[in-house]
């Protein structure tokens, strides 16, 4: 994919991402510490593919790696951060596949790959109808 299609393809996730009520922060061009500080969804463009992924918010992640980091794996603050980034990346995957989407998983780890589709959703800036 040219890197024109890449963009058009990363700017309809996130169009269809706000259509499903999920906020969106504005397009970094990979995931940044201002991501992470408000967490949500990101959308990014990296080594010629779109993906998806969402982030917790600062406050829990940084409480989750600090009992991690103690050796309280156990700590109710991290299965928090696990409950979280598991519903998360299951409903992702749920809505992007609603939407039409093609979604490579990673192997390990959370977020998705988006290959194209073909559907008849609305393009970005067009009304749902």
């Amino acid at each position: 994919m040219t890197t024109s299609n890449l963009e058009e393809l990363a700017e309809r996730v996130r169009f269809d991402l706000e259509s499903a009520g999920l906020l969106q922060p504005p397009p970094p061009a990979l995931p940044s510490a201002d991501d992470e500080a408000q967490g949500g969804p990101v959308v990014y463009i990296e080594d010629g593919q779109v993906h998806v992924d969402w982030l917790c918010h600062a406050r829990l992640n940084d409480a989750s790696l600090d009992m991690v980091e103690a050796g309280r794996d156990e700590d109710a603050v991290v299965r928090r951060y696990e409950a979280v980034r598991v519903a998360m990346h299951t409903a992702l995957g749920a809505i992007l596949h609603g939407f039409g989407y093609r979604l490579d998983a990673p192997h390990f780890g959370y977020g998705y790959t988006i290959r194209p589709a073909h559907h008849d959703f609305p393009t970005a800036g067009q009304e749902l109808s």
